[in-house]
């Protein structure tokens, strides 16, 4: 298998990121648009309470580099030891869809009892994919 087609799910979640930051600087604009300009020092120095929306952008904008981490980490270990197979191939192209649904629920209704289980489906794909790499490590190449 060409080991270089594991990179297009990584490119769907690096635009994720980059998404969500554009999310990020329109709802922060808008929030200083309608601010008290006398706020500029607050603002500088992050004491700004933001509006909800632009928390919630926030909140996810972090998110993109929590567990994604990990997922470029086993990419790029899994592109190393020659280890990408339809396997990994498919569970990466789970996780990151996985993502984009957890960034529409982050930003969008942002209701915990959605997000939860998106989260931790996306986490048990990416345990996999680390297993999968492991396994594949430990049979020399074979798994």
């Amino acid at each position: 298998m060409n080991q270089v087609v594991i990179l297009y799910p990584v490119f769907v979640q690096v635009l994720l990121t980059f998404l969500v930051y554009g999310l990020l600087a329109t709802a922060r604009s808008r929030a200083i648009a309608a601010m008290d300009r006398r706020d500029g020092a607050d603002l500088a120095l992050g004491r700004v309470a933001w509006p909800p929306a632009a928390e919630k952008r926030a909140a996810n904008q972090r998110n993109q580099f929590e567990l994604p981490v990990l997922f470029y980490a086993v990419v790029a270990f899994a592109l190393i030891t020659k280890g990408v197979d339809v396997v990994l191939l498919g569970l990466a192209w789970l996780f990151v869809l996985s993502r984009l649904a957890h960034a529409a629920i982050h930003v969008g209704p942002n209701r915990m009892r959605w997000r939860s289980p998106v989260f931790a489906l996306g986490l048990l794909i990416l345990a996999g994919m680390w297993l999968k790499l492991f396994l594949h490590i430990l049979t020399g190449g074979f798994a």
